[in-house]
């Protein structure tokens, strides 16, 4: 049934194939009853159309079995259609039936990109505030707090180990967006001075598309981010490689990393859309 709906990204997380199987069944029933009700309705088109003119229609109060079938029928479909992914729900929503997270991410949307916060070579997230988030400081990391110097803060672009409980903290600085994994399954509403847990775990190396499934603005179509799953080894040395740079950053304000360089060029192209279009 799977192999049929081939238009669909492929599916790289755990809990993917549940939700997979859910809309198949969900589209092949759907499927079913459009072509029985459109057999039933071309055939009653047919059986009982008026043949002559001076025929006079006539009217039926119905059947009472049939009218019981066709209420109890969907009943019936709905309510197996609700358990069966009941399950899946609580594997995607229930964020205290999951384990504790390997890694853990603050995202932050903002018109019209990403931000993405890993927590320090310390693995403590500074602290946060609303009064603090600024273009400079979309996750209001307060510049009092230690804990938050060596955070790192990357704009369009997500690392993740492969076969790892990856933890998304998701808000958003200014309107509702929507965090679109395709390949993960994952659909959850950004929405302003809230944060929502959201959770997945990969499980094939890759690049994957992020994007924002919310009509957010005129540059919409340039809310796009890549998530780049790896190898353990593989992250742990990119991680390390961004604690080394946010490091060199603390030492040396003026030093040109990576990060600022991105941030800078990134948030003109933001502004450009925002003044331009």
């Amino acid at each position: 049934m799977l192999d049929m709906l081939t238009w669909l990204p492929e599916n790289v997380s755990t809990f993917g194939e549940g939700i997979d199987e859910a809309f198949a069944f969900i589209y092949w029933v759907s499927v079913g009853i459009f072509f029985l009700i459109n057999i039933i309705y071309i055939t009653f088109i047919i059986k009982y159309r008026r043949r002559k003119r001076s025929e006079r229609a006539y009217y039926t109060h119905g059947n009472n079995l049939l009218e019981f079938a066709w209420t109890a029928l969907p009943f019936v479909l709905f309510a197996g259609i609700g358990i069966y992914s009941d399950q899946i729900w609580r594997d995607i929503k229930y964020a205290e039936l999951q384990p504790n997270p390997d890694v853990t991410v603050e995202v932050m949307g903002q018109q019209y990109m990403w931000h993405f916060r890993y927590a320090g070579s310390d693995g403590v997230f500074g602290h946060r505030e609303m009064k603090f988030i600024s273009s400079t400081n979309p996750f209001g990391i307060d510049p009092s707090d230690p804990n938050g110097k060596d955070d790192v803060t990357l704009i369009n672009q997500m690392n993740v180990p492969i076969n790892k409980h990856i933890q998304v903290k998701l808000s958003s600085m200014d309107v509702i967006h929507s965090y679109f994994l395709p390949n993960m399954r994952i659909k959850q509403d950004a929405v302003p001075g809230t944060w929502v847990d959201v959770w997945f775990n990969v499980d094939k190396t890759g690049t994957y598309e992020i994007a924002c499934a919310e009509l957010c603005g005129d540059g919409h179509y340039l809310m796009r981010a890549e998530l780049n799953a790896q190898s353990q080894e593989e992250y742990d040395t990119w991680i390390n490689q961004q604690y080394e740079m946010k490091l060199a950053s603390l030492a040396d304000p003026n030093a040109d990393t990576a990060e600022g360089t991105q941030q800078d060029t990134t948030q003109t192209a933001s502004n450009d859309v925002a003044g331009g279009e």
